[in-house]
């Protein structure tokens, strides 16, 4: 396993399999560059044990392997979750890509491949899969959405202000830390932080009201006596 860069408390988890070692690194690499945190597996079987044990956003997965094919994993895969797929190919696989596309994955990249290209096109298939993730995300995980502004519960969904979505999306950036009301009054409120204003507090509140399932007994946004406010771990994730 690789840890990712630091600051990646609620990053994409990708699964790379390929039985090259060189190209498990390079794309584990590249990945992590880019705020992922990654797996890596050298065959299916490998795969099918962190399968069981981590969830995954996304696998790269090498068509030819020792074993187990590609398409035979992602087969596995594709009728057990709903991880998103990009299978990678040899110039020549243009049939076992097709196959792959039949069964389910969600993209194909031939090699040699610019690392530019992969990168983009896994964030396009993540960005294009976000509602299904989002469908079978954990119960009581809340995905914040950039793109709608908004709160995402499978499919329902918690339309938010500037304000609202600049207070949130600056705890979820925070990871399981806490945020100050000193720095909230300053980036979400343009001013200084006054002790004897309850300008946040009651900000907050209202914003509870509209968040939580029991507003005075708070899971997602949690106080944190004499300092600020944080989200706990993993209760709310930033959406591709």
């Amino acid at each position: 396993m690789r840890q990712g860069a630091p600051g990646t408390m609620n990053a994409r988890k990708i699964l790379i399999v390929d039985d090259e070692p060189l190209m498990r690194e390079q794309l584990g690499a590249l990945f992590e560059k880019y705020g992922f945190v990654c797996h890596l597996a050298a065959n299916a079987r490998e795969a099918r044990a962190l399968l069981q044990q981590e969830a995954f956003d996304l696998a790269t997965i090498d068509v030819i392997m020792p074993g187990e094919s590609g398409i035979e994993l992602t087969k596995w895969i594709k009728g057990t979750s709903n991880i998103a797929v990009i299978m990678l190919t040899s110039l020549d696989d243009s049939i076992d890509a097709v196959i792959g596309l039949e069964i389910g994955a969600d993209d194909y990249v031939a090699k040699p491949f610019d690392p530019r290209l992969l990168l983009a096109r896994v964030n396009a298939v993540l960005r294009r899969c976000g509602d299904r993730l989002a469908a079978n995300a954990p119960p009581g995980l809340l995905l914040l959405s950039t793109r709608e502004r908004c709160l995402k519960s499978g499919r329902d969904r918690i339309f938010l202000s500037a304000r609202e979505y600049a207070f949130l999306k600056l705890l979820v950036d925070a990871g399981n830390s806490s945020v100050s009301r000193e720095i909230l009054s300053l980036q979400v409120f343009d001013k200084e932080w006054n002790p004897v204003d309850r300008a946040i507090d009651n900000f907050v509140a209202r914003l509870r009201q509209k968040v939580e399932d029991q507003p005075s007994n708070p899971k997602y946004i949690v106080t944190v006596r004499h300092i600020g406010y944080m989200i706990p771990e993993g209760m709310i994730q930033l959406e591709p």
